[in-house]
C-alpha cells in the first residue's frame, strides 16, 4: 500500500497494547517509519518483532512518559535513529474505575500525570520537530500532525470514571486551543474519542476496578477498529471523530438532549445500586 505516510516518521505512546498497538499495525500497512514507546519493553519487543519479520522499519523506546528525563531522552533517540518526526500519535492513558468517594489523591494524580500532562508535554517536546517536517512538507502534500486519542468520556461525564472523564475533558479542551496556535505551522491536531473498548484483559489495567456502574465491553469497539479509525482520522485529518456506536449516540444525546442524558446516567447508577442490593 502507498499512502501520504509511506516513510513518514510517526511516534506512537501506548504502543504495547490496546489503541496503540493496532495503530502501530495499522500504519505498518501505510509503510510508516514506527517509534513505539511504552512501559512494557517485552510487550513492545514482541510488536517490533512481529513488524520488522514483515518488512516494517520500527524501533522501540521503553520507558515512563511520565518521567520527564524519558521523555527528553525519548525524542533524542528518535531523531537519533529516524534522523525526523512526522506525527505523534497519543494512546498511552490509564483509568480507575471507581465512584469519586472511593478513590484517592494519589489515583487523581496518577490518571491526570499519564492522561493529561505527559502527552502536553510531549507535544512542547516534538512541536519544533513537527514544524521541521511541516517546512519541509511544503513542496509536497503533506503537513505533519498530532493525534491525541481522548475518550467519550471527554465530552460526557461518566460516573465511576471521574478522574478519566476529568484527564479527557483537559486533553481535549487543550487539543481544541492549540489547534489553533499550530494552525501557522501547518501542524495539524486531530481527536479521536473512542467509547468503550473491547479487550481480553478489560479491567486488568483500571487502578481500581470497583466501579458503580455497568460498562458492557462485549458490545464495545475492538481495538482494530479503533485502530483503523485512528489512522483514517490521519488520512483524512478529520479534526474531531467520534468512534464506536456508544460513542456516537452518547455525543448525540448530549448535543440535542442534555438533560435526557443526565437522566440516562442517573439511572444507570440507580439501577446498579438495586441489583447490589438485591
Amino acid at each position: 500500500m502507498t499512502s501520504e505516510l509511506s516513510g513518514r516518521v510517526v511516534l506512537i505512546t501506548g504502543a504495547s497494547r490496546g489503541i496503540g498497538r493496532r495503530t502501530a499495525e495499522q500504519l505498518a500497512e501505510h509503510k510508516s517509519r514506527l517509534a513505539l514507546t511504552a512501559r512494557s519493553a517485552k510487550d513492545l519487543q514482541a510488536l517490533a518483532d512481529s513488524l520488522r519479520a514483515a518488512g516494517v522499519e520500527c524501533e522501540v523506546f521503553p520507558g515512563d512518559l511520565t518521567d520527564a528525563d524519558f521523555r527528553k531522552t525519548l525524542m533524542h533517540g528518535i531523531l537519533t535513529r529516524f534522523g525526523a518526526l512526522d506525527g505523534l500519535v497519543n494512546a498511552a492513558g490509564v483509568a480507575s474505575f471507581a465512584e469519586f468517594t472511593d478513590s484517592t489523591p494519589e489515583i487523581l494524580r496518577t490518571v491526570t500525570e499519564l492522561n493529561f500532562f505527559a502527552p502536553v508535554e510531549l507535544i512542547r517536546l516534538a512541536q519544533p520537530h513537527l514544524l521541521q517536517s511541516s517546512l519541509k512538507g511544503r513542496r509536497e502534500p503533506w503537513s505533519a500532525f498530532v493525534l491525541n486519542i481522548a475518550s467519550t468520556a471527554g465530552r460526557c461525564g461518566i460516573p465511576s470514571l471521574s478522574e478519566h472523564c476529568g484527564s479527557k475533558h483537559a486533553l481535549i479542551g487543550f487539543s481544541e486551543a492549540i489547534r489553533l496556535e499550530f494552525a501557522q505551522y501547518d501542524i495539524d491536531v486531530l481527536l479521536v474519542e473512542p467509547g468503550v473498548v473491547k479487550t481480553d484483559d478489560h479491567g486488568k489495567h483500571f487502578l481500581q476496578n470497583k466501579g458503580k456502574i455497568h460498562l458492557d465491553y462485549e458490545a464495545g469497539l475492538s481495538p482494530e477498529a479503533a485502530g483503523k479509525a485512528v489512522v483514517q482520522a490521519i488520512l483524512s485529518r478529520k479534526r474531531e471523530s467520534a468512534v464506536g456506536r456508544d460513542a456516537w449516540w452518547a455525543l448525540f444525546c448530549r448535543r440535542v438532549w442534555p438533560r435526557g442524558m443526565r437522566w440516562i446516567m442517573r439511572r444507570k447508577v440507580a439501577r446498579f445500586a438495586r441489583n447490589a442490593e438485591m
